[in-house]
């Protein structure tokens, strides 16, 4: 009988060893590390998690404006921008996820699907930001550079959401689980630092260079994507054996039987939910809102943005410990609380430059504490035993909220003609919200609270 090894990184590159007498806080699977080989395999991950993050920023922030500039409404902006890519997520996620867990290759399970998604990432992310520009130059009829720029973004949506799951999915894969906490921390605050960079260096060039600046941060994601596959390896996996007796159809019937059944839970899944839907508006409208309502410049928008990727740099720390201290929940609802305090003021004072840069400060502080809380809340209500599958049926829900919800408020600020309504937007669907933590909160209660609660879990 063989004895059984492991794929050791000790330096830059891989070797095979026993796996007899090895430290197994250091193992991942059938990965081993040394304390410089795991910090070369975070360091890795690291430089592609930036490109992703930079390419997520650029499309969020000038997707829409580009949008605009053909002569798009809100409703139609919040169809391509919001509506479809959650219809699509419904769809793709699930697929791939399942695929994934199921694939075995020589590069592994996860990076084949990242490395395969990238080249066409960065296609269309060149094919979005040069279509305006040529398309302003040719004689065509007046709807056609909208319907050009739409299907390129919904084209973009497909290959960005199968690396957008996947790039998750590897981390448990590679990472110590007793090192998990850390390099989420690292990979939280390498986000951050692109918050801060995009919109204070590079999304003033895109008043006046979309395109080049489209094919930079293009050319910078297929780089930084390809070199972390290069550089970062996957263990083996056990010969996957699920497949042999799988229906689709009783997966389907069992899945939603078991997600939600349990009445508990729908008020967890309405309101994380909720909180994400109240943010739809300022996630498509916030930069056009700040350019029509306030005349703000890309330079002087950038400058606002930035401060909130330094805000949460600077407390993601110091909330994970109150987070520690007093409970998830009610850290999360604390920041519940103060997100209606913000926009409701927020609503009758913000009305020029100085005024939107002290409200966007004070939103980065609360929506960083009611993102520091978000995961820990997860962990703390979800069963265990059925972590994953309950996650899954909530991005679910939230997705369907998300596709109703940005196509509604597209419509509504076509009605209503003013931006201004961000702040109420997010106003009410977060005090939607707070009632639906109020039902979590007296049944978390009920079932033990903070010292004895156990989470009910779906009858067979």
């Amino acid at each position: 009988m063989e004895s059984e090894t492991l794929l050791m990184r000790d330096g830059r590159g891989y070797r095979t060893v026993p796996a007899e007498n090895r430290d197994p806080e250091y193992r991942a699977g059938s990965l081993l590390y040394t304390g410089r080989g795991l910090l070369l395999t975070i360091f890795f991950i690291t430089v592609g998690a930036f490109g992703f993050f930079l390419m997520s920023s650029l499309v969020g922030a000038l997707l829409p404006v580009e949008m605009e500039k053909l002569g798009a409404s809100n409703t139609l902006i919040a169809v391509f921008i919001t509506s479809i890519p959650y219809i699509l997520n419904m769809i793709i996620t699930p697929i791939v996820s399942f695929r994934s867990d199921r694939l075995r290759t020589a590069l592994g399970r996860r990076i084949p699907y990242i490395l395969w998604s990238a080249p066409f990432v960065s296609l269309f992310l060149v094919l979005i930001g040069w279509t305006p520009a040529v398309c302003a130059r040719v004689a065509l009829p007046h709807w056609l550079p909208l319907a050009l720029l739409g299907g390129l973004s919904v084209g973009y949506q497909i290959f960005f959401l199968i690396v957008g799951s996947v790039i998750y999915y590897l981390f448990p894969d590679v990472i110590p689980e007793k090192f998990i906490g850390r390099f989420m921390a690292v990979f939280n605050l390498t986000g951050s630092l692109v918050g801060f960079l995009f919109p204070r260096y590079l999304l003033p060039l895109g008043e006046r260079h979309v395109n080049w600046l489209f094919t930079g941060v293009a050319l910078f994601y297929l780089v930084t994507i390809v070199f972390m596959c290069r550089a970062v390896r996957e263990g083996s996996y056990p010969a996957d054996r699920s497949g042999e007796s799988f229906s689709p159809a009783g997966m389907v019937r069992s899945y939603f039987r078991e997600c939600y059944s349990i009445p508990f839970y729908y008020s967890f899944f309405i309101m994380m939910a909720l909180s994400d839907v109240s943010t739809v508006c300022r996630m498509m409208f916030n930069f056009l809102y700040a350019q029509k309502n306030l005349g703000l410049t890309y330079a002087e928008f950038g400058a606002v943005m930035s401060w909130g990727g330094v805000i949460g740099v600077a407390l993601s720390l110091p909330v994970g410990l109150l987070v520690d201290k007093f409970h998830a929940l009610r850290v999360y609802a604390a920041g519940l609380l103060l997100v209606v305090i913000v926009n409701a003021v927020s609503f009758f004072q913000v009305r020029d430059f100085t005024s939107f840069y002290i409200s966007s400060l004070l939103l980065a502080v609360v929506y960083t504490i009611q993102g520091a809380a978000t995961l820990p809340c997860f962990v703390a209500i979800l069963p265990k035993a059925y972590y994953g599958q309950f996650s899954s049926a909530n991005a679910l829900l939230r997705a369907a909220f998300m596709a109703a919800c940005g196509a509604g408020g597209g419509m509504l600020f076509d009605r209503l003609k003013d931006y201004q309504y961000i702040y109420a937007w997010d106003f009410l669907f977060t005090i939607g919200a707070l009632l639906s933590f109020a039902v979590l909160y007296r049944g978390w209660k009920k079932r033990g609270g903070p010292d004895r609660y156990c989470a009910p879990l779906p009858t067979k």
